[in-house]
């Protein structure tokens, strides 16, 4: 019997080293598992975070690009306001290149008619100029006849001589 229970208890005891070293390898593979999950869960951060900054990435982006293409609204209106602005004024230039020949044959007949006046000017001074002196001509002539009105008006208020002598006069 003693034999037995030897055996019982070597057997036990075998049992319970077994369940010992099958217990041990457990909790190790728990603290592994642990350790997994621990590192797991750090990833698991780090990807969160990761994934936050693109998602806040992403919004900037995209506000950037509404910005972007509001701004290119923009200037593709002021392209087309520049567009219309220049077929106006490519109009405007063709009416004026149209009427620009009128308006230089028109100077050029101004500027013979200017000519022409001013060389009428001239003649026209110059005959002011030649009726000036015939003017100062004839104011001396009055002058002088009317010298010699009031020599003859004096000489009436004498008795005439037709005798006397021119000295006498």
């Amino acid at each position: 019997m003693q034999d037995l229970l030897r055996s019982g208890l070597k057997a036990e005891t075998l049992l319970t080293s077994l369940l010992r070293e099958k217990l041990y390898t457990k909790e190790v593979e728990v603290e592994q598992l642990q350790a997994e999950l621990a590192a797991a869960v750090r990833g698991n951060g780090m990807l969160r975070s990761e994934v936050q900054n693109a998602m806040d990435n992403i919004s900037c982006m995209t506000h950037k690009m509404k910005d972007l293409e509001l701004q290119m609204i923009k200037k593709d209106e002021k392209v087309n306001q520049l567009q219309n602005d220049l077929q106006e004024c490519t109009t405007e230039l063709t009416i004026t290149r149209g009427i620009l020949p009128k308006v230089s044959e028109e100077r050029n007949l101004m500027w013979e008619e200017v000519k022409q006046y001013s060389e009428r000017n001239m003649l026209l001074n110059s005959e002011i100029s030649g009726l000036k002196k015939k003017i100062e001509a004839l104011d001396e002539d009055i002058l002088l006849k009317e010298g010699q009105i009031s020599i003859l008006k004096d000489t009436i208020g004498k008795p005439f001589d037709l005798l006397a002598s021119p000295d006498c006069m």
